[in-house]
């Protein structure tokens, strides 16, 4: 067959020939589309399906052949038609980014340009900001990890573990409910049983010897130590023949890199605020205690997120199978680290508590603090957890190795039944939430029915869960608001230092308390905010629990004070001193007081501003921190009762189900047995 000639249109008549096809292959997508939008359930749908099967068939078999003539058509004038470039997940994450900005726009300050915004107005404003942004964010997560197969194809590919036929039944029941927010609950307890080695994640506050703990175990330093982690970015370590670093970006391909770069990505000096948008951070090592299969995990400072046992599907909990919570010797164990271990527990965890940096006790102090960690831990849960002591200094390596050979390897050793022991247990956790949502679907009628049948009580519920999230973004602007105005209270410093010198003198000493009295206020003025945050949501979550029977918890407002005691401490670097020459002068009771002030001004007015102006920004960090921290307990602990809310609210999936058919699937997925 000839090729055919080449054609006789000009340059731009080929381009306006490419671009007319292209523009009505665009025209046939949107055709396709009013097909799919027709059989969704989405309440803003424009179009409602009349067409016949057989009639829609026919449709779609037009648009086919009239892509075909088109290509055709391109062909026969030797004219390729644009190759297929972009991908779909680029795509909807693309459409997310937009959809998030329109959300965004939503918030009563954009509103105040279409009128005045009455007080109840922004509340609930702000609610529906934080939740849909919070959803948003979710899908943005899982399309930002690559998966090359959905839940039921991974199900398919696992032939062992006593609890695969429980998993499956799980899955399909699911996908034919619509339950999204057990989606990632069933992915993590695949993730451990896809996995042929052991993961051991090491928890515990800020300074407690995470790192130098797990660089003993790996005989050589690797992670950073001495530095604040970013947050929500656990470093994974596992066996591999070369030592590199593999780090997975948000919004750039993944890179590999030497691991001597670890902190560049992994801590808050080298990424601050994540500003390089990491998603992942794995080492390799060709390290012995690595060979065996076991991955390390070490994760930024988790203690103060989990409170309550709640936060089981936190984002910020890593995948493990075993977990050892590390309490510093110099102090006690918290309500964080209680947290932390209930959580583990609640997410099918096996835990185990280590007293970190044990040389700092004399041997009679050290087993008087295992006697009472012991006696707390029994006090506080049912479980059994080991308890032991350890120093990463060499002449204490009794203690690491004692623990090392009555606690890692007997594990180590087991690891297989030990990942389907810790499948097992999240498992049966997932089931008990999945058959509570299903009662809940049988007492309350077929799936998607009118809003005009849902109870008083879950649309306060939903009213009220929205309230209550709106104060989330409210604290968020407070915090810039707060932050931003300290650097202008040096003038206040100064004025304060000039009233303790007339009154006592001692003009360093008297700059030194006034700074920390004006930076400490602002400090407490945001601890104070979030202990209130907490103290609402809590309050939120116990309207809700009593008025539609969920069962969640939040955390706990005594907890709240503990929580955002670590501040960051404002302290006046020793550089900004008052000139011990002159002194006098400024001593000088004799001159007015606004001549001292002036003095004091030009002796460290421009150094003092430039320090509160980097402790604004230290203190916005840490709040915003720790507002996200909350976000993301809230999100975790909310999200099933507000899918259970969406479907009474007749938002959720269109089905054609009755409440008997759920009780059947009720029915059925309680008398699955697990081996």
């Amino acid at each position: 067959m000839p090729a055919p000639e080449r054609t006789a249109l000009n340059e731009s008549q080929q381009r306006k020939l490419i671009i007319t096809c292209q523009h009505v292959n665009r025209l046939l997508a949107d055709l396709e589309h009013a097909f799919v939008e027709a059989q969704s359930n989405s309440p803003f749908g424009r179009y409602v399906n009349d067409l016949a099967p057989a009639e829609q068939r026919l449709v779609q078999d037009y648009i086919a052949r009239i892509r075909t003539q088109l290509v055709r058509v391109l062909s026969g004038q030797g004219l390729p038609p644009t190759p297929r470039q972009t991908g779909v997940r680029w795509s909807i994450l693309t459409h997310l980014a937009y959809v998030d900005v329109a959300i965004e726009e939503l918030k009563p300050h954009y509103m105040r340009g279409y009128g005045a915004v009455a007080p109840e107005a922004s509340a609930a404003l702000n609610g529906i900001v934080e939740e849909l942004d919070g959803t948003i964010a979710q899908l943005t997560r899982y399309l930002s990890v690559d998966r090359s197969e959905d839940l039921h194809a991974r199900l398919q590919r696992i032939r062992t573990g006593p609890d695969v036929a429980l998993l499956k039944a799980l899955e399909e029941l699911i996908a034919k409910y619509g339950l999204v927010e057990f989606r990632s609950g069933l992915g993590t307890i695949l993730d451990t049983l896809e996995r042929r080695g052991l993961e051991l994640a090491v928890f515990g506050r800020v300074s407690t010897g995470k790192s130098s703990l797990l660089n003993r175990l790996l005989g050589r330093d690797v992670l950073p130590v001495g530095v604040t982690p970013i947050t929500a970015v656990p470093t994974r370590i596992a066996f591999g023949r070369d030592a590199r670093l593999h780090v997975w970006f948000a919004d750039a391909p993944s890179r590999q890199l030497d691991v001597g770069v670890l902190a560049e990505y992994a801590s808050e000096r080298g990424n601050p605020a994540n500003t390089k948008r990491v998603l992942r951070l794995v080492v390799e090592l060709p390290a012995p205690f690595l060979e065996s299969g076991v991955t390390l995990v070490d994760t930024p400072g988790l203690g103060s997120l989990a409170t309550s046992g709640a936060a089981e599907t936190l984002a910020y909990l890593p995948h493990c199978d075993v977990a050892a919570v590390l309490v510093d010797a110099s102090s006690t164990i918290t309500s964080e680290d209680l947290g932390t271990v209930g959580a583990l527990i609640d997410a099918g965890i096996r835990a185990s508590v280590l007293i970190s940096k044990a040389d700092l006790l004399n041997e009679t102090d050290l087993e008087s603090t295992l006697a009472y960690l012991r006696q707390t831990l029994s006090r506080e849960f049912t479980a059994s957890i080991p308890v032991a002591a350890v120093s990463v200094k060499p002449e204490f390596g009794r203690l690491f190795e004692e623990w090392r050979e009555s606690e890692l390897v007997p594990l180590i050793g087991d690891q297989q039944r030990q990942r389907e022991a810790a499948a097992a247990r999240k498992t049966e956790i997932l089931r008990t939430q999945v058959q509570t949502t299903l009662r809940r679907l049988a007492q309350g009628g077929q799936l998607g029915e009118p809003e005009a049948s849902v109870s008083d009580e879950s649309r306060t519920s939903d009213s009220t869960l929205q309230t209550a999230a709106g104060e989330i973004v409210v604290l968020e602007r407070r915090i810039d608001d707060v932050t931003v105005v300290l650097p202008r209270r040096a003038d206040e410093v100064l004025s304060r230092t000039a009233d303790s010198i007339d009154r006592k003198g001692e003009p360093q000493r008297a700059l030194d308390q006034a700074f920390r009295q004006v930076a400490g206020e602002t400090a407490r003025e945001l601890s104070s905010q979030l202990q209130e945050l907490v103290a609402t949501l809590v309050q939120a979550c116990r309207r809700v629990s009593s008025a539609v029977q969920w069962i969640g918890e939040f955390g706990d407002t005594a907890d709240s004070e503990k929580r955002f005691r670590e501040v960051p401490i404002p302290a006046l670097p020793p550089e900004i001193r008052v000139p011990s020459q002159g002194a006098e002068r400024v001593l000088g009771h004799a001159v007015a007081r606004s001549i001292t002030v002036k003095r004091l001004e030009h002796a460290v007015g421009p150094a003092l501003r430039s320090t509160l102006q980097d402790y604004a920004a230290v203190l916005r960090r840490w709040g915003l921190d720790s507002l996200n921290q909350i976000r993301a307990e809230w999100a975790a602990t909310t999200d099933a009762v507000r899918a259970d809310l969406d479907r009474q609210l007749g938002h959720g999936r269109a089905f054609e189900i009755g409440p008997e058919e759920v009780a059947r699937d009720l029915e059925r997925l309680s008398a699955v047995v697990v081996r």
